[in-house]
């Protein structure tokens, strides 16, 4: 947490003057005088969109000149063009700083296996730099390669003692799965892991439970993207706190005019105070998110965040809202969990694929009716027992990672 406003104030002051570099906020901001503008005024200064950003193209938001470059990175671009971040050694610096905030606690006796993909994303960077700083061993494991399919990060898992693992939520259900499948049982079978750490997905809390069930070591979770590095990360005692030192986080209304209340949920408006590469101001990430302050046992004060998933995965029946979190909280409520699952969006309520190992214990009927009394939604419900959430022969051969899409909307 910053310790004070004043030193708050002088980072802001400087992210504008920084920030002017860029060929995209020289033109945003030339018709704004930014003469004595401070932290009080940043709601009189424009949003950053994702259209913005892609519009600027790949340099139109680098701020610095390509030598002090030290690394670039795009968004998936899932749902349009990719997104471009540049990066100085400082801002690397900067991403393992606030992954080291983590509740893990790394030390120079771990050695931790990276399983976020090393091509283009940034969290397994970020983890990289979390761990060197912290004197810890890496091993990069990436996924989505056939160089470290399934079977062979177990096995890297079991050889080398390996302490910490770090990946996307999805990627520690399928090891899981492929534990099971070759006949391990992950909560027993790798006694030096302590801890996974995860990013890049949403996580709710049921699903953290779920994991952590899995593989029997607590889950901490970090909230960022591509474009920021990391926002927030999560303390020993569950707790999102914010890495207020880098960021000022606002919380907007949906078309991003004017604050939510506190602790509501709404918009996130994220302004990078410390990135050099390609800074932002008030970007309007579409993601929805929560903010308030807290006193919490780990002795930060600062505020905390949740996270609740991407506009684009909001659905809407009549008057009732369900963001992804809510479905999520939803679907890692049954009892067993599914191995895999999507939620089909329909005219009349929502369509929901499961899939589970265990699925002898569900009952259609059962299911149906708690999904539908937790989600305030007509629910209809298919137990899958095909390959088309889950290819099982896939997880033990040497075929990559995809990326999982849980939420399809009506088009």
């Amino acid at each position: 947490m910053i310790d004070n406003d004043r030193e708050w104030e002088r980072k802001f002051k400087e992210l504008l003057a920084r920030i002017l570099k860029s060929p995209l906020y020289k033109e945003k901001l030339s018709k704004y005088s930014l003469k004595g503008v401070g932290l009080e005024h940043i709601q009189t200064l424009p949003l950053t969109t994702k259209e913005d950003l892609r519009k600027a193209g790949n340099f139109g938001h680098l701020a610095v000149e390509l030598k002090e470059v030290a690394q670039y990175h795009e968004s998936t671009g899932t749902t349009g063009e990719p997104s471009s971040s540049w990066f100085t050694l400082e801002d690397m610096r900067t991403a393992g700083r606030q992954m080291k905030e983590c509740g893990v606690r790394l030390t120079a006796e771990d050695l931790v296996l990276i399983r976020f993909p090393f091509a283009m994303a940034l969290p397994g960077y970020s983890m990289q730099q979390a761990a060197w700083q912290s004197g810890a061993g890496v091993v990069p494991a990436s996924s989505r390669t056939v160089v470290t399919p399934y079977p062979r990060v177990l096995q890297l898992m079991e050889r080398l003692h390996v302490t910490v693992a770090a990946g996307l939520p999805r990627e520690f259900e399928l090891l899981a799965e492929t534990a099971r499948l070759i006949g391990l049982i992950p909560s027993n079978h790798f006694p030096a892991l302590r801890a996974l750490c995860v990013a890049g997905e949403l996580l709710s809390d049921k699903r953290k439970a779920h994991i952590e069930k899995l593989w029997g070591v607590p889950v901490f979770n970090m909230y960022g993207s591509t474009e920021t590095s990391g926002i927030a990360t999560m303390c020993e005692y569950g707790e999102m706190h914010i890495e207020e030192q880098d960021f000022y986080v606002e919380v907007l209304r949906e078309d991003g005019d004017g604050p939510i209340a506190y602790g509501k949920r709404g918009f996130a408006a994220i302004t990078t105070l410390s990135h050099q590469g390609s800074p932002l101001l008030r970007y309007f990430n579409e993601d929805i998110i929560s903010v308030e302050q807290s006193a919490c046992s780990c002795g930060r004060t600062g505020a905390k965040l949740a996270h609740y998933g991407r506009s684009k995965d909001r659905i809407r029946i009549g008057d009732n809202i369900l963001d992804a979190a809510d479905l999520q909280e939803a679907v890692y409520s049954l009892t067993p969990a599914p191995d895999a699952w999507k939620v089909i969006e329909q005219e009349e309520g929502l369509h929901f694929l499961l899939d589970s190992h265990d699925s002898g214990k569900w009952s259609e009927e059962a299911i149906r009716a708690h999904l539908s009394e937790k989600l305030q939604a007509t629910v209809t419900v298919e137990i899958v027992a095909d390959s088309r959430l889950l290819d099982r022969a896939e997880l033990v051969r040497n075929i990559p990672s995809t990326k999982p899409v849980y939420v399809q909307k009506l088009s």
